[in-house]
């Protein structure tokens, strides 16, 4: 539990423990939601086991401090607001088409999913069309912003989807991304997908929008891994 939320609520209600409870639930709800939409879509719930590779010498790195809308919080939160918000939730396989929107300054690659199936919220069909976010090339924001998007070389990814977002971002759904590998979903900076807990390096290679540097840039604050068939389990309830 955040000390930070949890002292604010008790200082703006009386000491009743259903109603410290209820203000602190629905601060942080916002702030998921607040960072759902920064990263174009939403996020999955991932419990379990958590697999750690490390740079060299085998300890796992203190997870990054929040910066620039990445806020590190539960991902059970992030994924009970996706729920909430009628958000779509994926595996597919996914190729860029070529096509891309820089309307508002950061850029926007298109994606045709494939080999869909549907974790949760509204249906969305093989061969629909999504749009990619990559914050910033490597001249943009600094150490612990979003990285952009990041997935599995042969396509596999984890994508959370939500409909247009009144942010000047090119007409249609947008999708948060995360890389599906060997059974595990990669998480990192690209997406704002990090939970409080250990980062690790993560030997890749894994795709990218070109020339967005994304994997360079979500390397520098580390990946967790958590087991697929954990997400799924979540992820349709």
């Amino acid at each position: 539990m955040d000390v930070d939320d949890l002292t604010a609520a008790l200082a703006s209600h009386t000491p009743d423990p259903e109603a410290v409870l209820t203000a602190l639930q629905t601060k942080r709800r916002k702030r998921a939601r607040r960072r759902i939409l920064a990263a174009g879509g939403a996020a999955v719930v991932a419990a379990g086991v958590i697999t750690l590779w490390s740079a060299g010498s085998g300890t796992p790195t203190a997870p990054p401090a929040a910066a620039d809308g990445c806020a590190v919080m539960p991902l059970q939160e992030d994924f009970a607001v996706a729920r909430e918000e009628g958000f779509t939730v994926v595996l597919a396989k996914g190729v860029l088409t070529g096509r891309s929107a820089s309307p508002a300054g950061p850029v926007y690659a298109e994606m045709r999913l494939t080999e869909v199936r549907n974790l949760s919220g509204p249906e969305i069909r093989s061969g629909s069309t999504v749009w990619l976010r990559s914050d910033a090339s490597s001249s943009g924001p600094g150490i612990g912003a979003s990285s952009g998007s990041l997935w599995a070389r042969d396509g596999s990814l984890l994508g959370v989807i939500t409909p247009q977002v009144d942010d000047g971002g090119p007409e249609g759904s947008v999708m948060r991304v995360a890389p599906v590998v060997d059974g595990q979903v990669v998480l990192s900076t690209a997406g704002c997908w990090l939970e409080d807990r250990p980062t690790h390096a993560f030997p890749g290679p894994l795709a990218e929008i070109p020339e967005s540097d994304s994997y360079r840039r979500a390397a520098e604050m580390g990946f967790q891994t958590v087991p697929l068939s954990e997400v799924e389990r979540f992820a349709s309830h």
